[in-house]
């Protein structure tokens, strides 16, 4: 008896490391002649960029660089602001990386203290968190029997996608601001990204979607108020992407990687508007769907057969996130009456995915933070931890899931509730994939054995099952016959011995 088999890849991502390292950046602000003295620091910020990330063997290395700046009060009342830029550059290493098809770094920032040591000079300091998301492709060999009818097979059919191809690739973008309302100096800049629709055109694929800059700046006119301005500029980018076929599908997630924003104007320190560059990185993900036949057992009844299993894990799709959400809170200001809110911040302190009955619920912390004007006139700075908690419905009751969704703030706005009160709206948005996780023990290997087969030689056996429901395909197995012979000399239509007190067992 020769067994022909068939193939059929089944290929998906492995985590080798999703581990994070910590770095500290630190400068030592000089103001220079034209700035006031500092009377008060009001906030410090720290905005990082990736310049690069890079594998070479299992070596991992992220250069990146870091702005740290200072906001600050002066004698006149004014609200001024002063940067630096500190380069950084980490490793990681592990020998699993060798295997690596695909890294990158993701920065967040744990604190930022700043100290004045004089009414010119301060020291700063940033704690950065740099989490390494590193994948290896694995590839597994699916077969099937190819016209056998003597082997006796427990089949499973499943619907999978099966990975295409990984790719990252960057892209820059530029635009000129012109303003309203001249600046002299830049509080802060926020950018955003978010894809909107995807095609694909032989080994490219077009992305589209759009990139919003929110710059808070101090009108030169006044230095006691603060402006802000939000800039959109649209994506429509074509990027190379080999290995890519017509039909997959796939994810596309934008990620800025550094927002640069310039002053320019028509005479020093008065800005009529700002030259903005964004860098950003496309992580695409690209799939394959496919409906598997795997076996999980097989025996002959006329030959002994030699088998090899392992376990293997099936990642099946149950939906796809794309989605926009946004949530609302409070937060209190001790001290005089809040007259105005200079600027507001949004930062993700955490992403977490848990399932409640048929409910896939995405949920962690966003640290809203805001500079805001009292009624004297003086700056101050409060931020505080709230919750954020998205639902969708689906078919996940009972499953075990799978999903590792991207959460992308696109805006925070604060203003004033009340004297001493201060609301604020936060919108993101969520968008991944939902995935079913089986695990299944899966024969990746059929040969004829040279061991003699030990057969049956009663043409009926009496059996008496042992519990009020067997399987037939574990009887049939054990007596070397086959479940369709059962089925019929005992007049079964299901799969199992349905209560019976007696079973008859024919050889074939």
């Amino acid at each position: 008896m020769e067994i022909a088999l068939k193939h059929e890849d089944y290929k998906y991502l492995k985590i080798l490391s999703d581990n994070t390292i910590e770095e500290s950046v630190e400068a030592e602000l000089s103001l220079p002649e034209y700035m006031p003295e500092i009377l008060r620091i009001v906030k410090s910020t720290a905005h990082t960029k990736v310049n690069s990330c890079n594998i070479v063997g299992d070596r991992i290395t992220v250069d990146g660089v870091c702005e740290l700046r200072m906001i600050y009060t002066a004698e006149d009342g004014g609200i001024y602001s002063f940067s630096q830029t500190r380069p950084f550059l980490r490793h990681c290493e592990n020998p699993e990386f060798n295997n690596a098809a695909d890294v990158s770094a993701i920065i967040s920032v744990s604190f930022v203290n700043c100290r004045a040591t004089s009414t010119k000079r301060a020291e700063i300091k940033a704690g950065l968190t740099i989490k390494f998301n590193v994948f290896a492709e694995e590839k597994e060999d699916i077969i099937s029997l190819s016209d056998c009818e003597s082997v006796e097979q427990k089949c499973r059919c499943i619907k999978v996608k099966s990975l295409g191809c990984k790719r990252n690739r960057s892209f820059s973008m530029s635009d000129a601001v012109t303003l309203n309302t001249p600046a002299a100096f830049i509080l802060s800049a926020k950018a955003s990204a978010v894809c909107s629709e995807t095609r694909k055109i032989n080994n490219k694929i077009m992305v589209k979607g759009e990139a919003v800059v929110d710059i808070c700046y101090v009108n030169s006119n006044d230095k006691t108020v603060a402006e802000h301005i939000k800039h959109t500029l649209p994506i429509n980018q074509i990027l190379e992407f080999e290995g890519m076929e017509e039909h997959y599908n796939g994810d596309v997630v934008l990620q800025v990687a550094s927002t640069d924003v310039i002053m320019k104007g028509e005479s020093a320190g008065i800005a009529t508007g700002f030259d903005v560059s964004l860098v950003l990185d496309a992580h695409i993900t690209m799939w394959e769907e496919k409906e598997l036949t795997i076996i999980e057992d097989a025996y002959a009844v006329d030959k002994a057969l030699e088998l090899q299993q392992a376990s293997y894990t099936f990642f099946c799709p149950l939906d796809e996130i794309r989605d926009n959400h946004s949530f609302t809170g409070e937060m209190s200001v001790s001290g005089d009456s809040i007259y105005s809110v200079i600027d507001s911040y949004g930062e993700l302190t955490d992403i977490q995915v848990k399932t409640d009955k048929n409910e896939l619920i995405i949920f962690g912390g966003v640290n809203v933070s805001a500079v805001v004007k009292d009624a004297s006139g003086n700056f101050s700075s409060v931020n505080k931890i709230f919750d954020y908690s998205y639902k969708k419905s689906g078919d996940f009751e009972g499953k075990n899931i799978f999903c590792k969704p991207d959460v992308v703030i696109t805006s925070v706005e604060c203003k004033p509730k009340n004297e001493n009160g201060i609301v604020f709206s936060v919108e993101m948005n969520i968008s991944g994939s939902a995935f079913e996780k089986l695990n299944a023990d899966v024969v990746t290997h059929i040969a004829e054995s040279d061991v003699p087969l030990k057969r049956n030689s009663n043409a009926i056996t009496i059996y008496f099952p042992e519990k009020s429901e067997e399987s037939l395909w574990a009887i049939a197995r054990r007596y070397n016959t086959t479940v369709k012979a059962i089925a019929s000399e005992n007049d079964l239509i299901g799969d199992t011995t349905e209560n019976l007190k007696m079973l008859f067992i024919p050889a074939v």
